[in-house]
């Protein structure tokens, strides 16, 4: 009977060794398999992760090259702008100058031997009904004026800028400007071109 219990018992003892070592075999593979599964999560997640990464840096460089474009651009139109006003103020100055020197010219006998010339030479292309100047060149021309102006002109003080005069003829339709004004104005835009390239080669 002892020998029939110690059979069974050895018996029982297999079949819990057997079902052990089974338990265990099945517990390793499905911890291997989690761990494979993990790794292979883990991997694809890295994987993922990396992409995700480059395609935000990616992202961000282009918004970065896009943004410091936009940058370049605007300080190269401010600046080119800034270039513009710098070369319009130096020719604003360059006219000032130009002002200042005619103005002192028409303190001069020079000034006044040409217009005393120029005014007779302009009543030949109109009928001259007034003839408009400085009060400055009237007092300067005196009495010499009205041979000057010619026979039945009117001589009458206007506000002339820099100096020369207007004649308008008899029937106020047309005149003539020789003021050094208009024709300074009249050469700003011919010369501004001009004086721009030549204080900024």
């Amino acid at each position: 009977m002892s020998s029939i219990n110690a059979s069974q018992s050895d018996g029982l003892k297999r079949l819990i060794d057997a079902l052990f070592e089974e338990s265990r075999t099945k517990a390793e593979s499905a911890i291997y398999d989690a761990e494979s599964r993990s790794r292979s999560i883990l991997s694809e997640s890295e994987k993922y992760s990396l992409k995700k990464a480059e395609e935000t840096l990616s992202s961000y460089a282009s918004m970065a090259t896009i943004e410091s474009r936009k940058e370049v651009s605007k300080a190269e139109i401010e600046a080119r702008m800034s270039m513009l006003r710098m070369k319009s103020d130096y020719v604003e100055r360059v006219f000032d100058a130009a002002k200042v020197h005619l103005l002192e010219y028409t303190g001069s006998k020079e000034y006044l031997s040409r217009l005393a010339k120029s005014i007779p030479a302009a009543s030949e292309r109109i009928d001259a009904g007034e003839l408009l100047l400085s009060q400055r060149d009237i007092d300067a021309l005196g009495a010499k004026l009205k041979r000057i102006a010619g026979k039945g002109v009117a001589v009458s003080p206007a506000n002339i800028g820099i100096g020369g005069f207007i004649l308008v003829s008899k029937d106020g339709k047309l005149s003539i400007d020789r003021t050094l004004d208009g024709m300074l104005s009249s050469q700003k835009e011919k010369l501004r071109g001009k004086i721009a390239d030549a204080l900024f080669r």
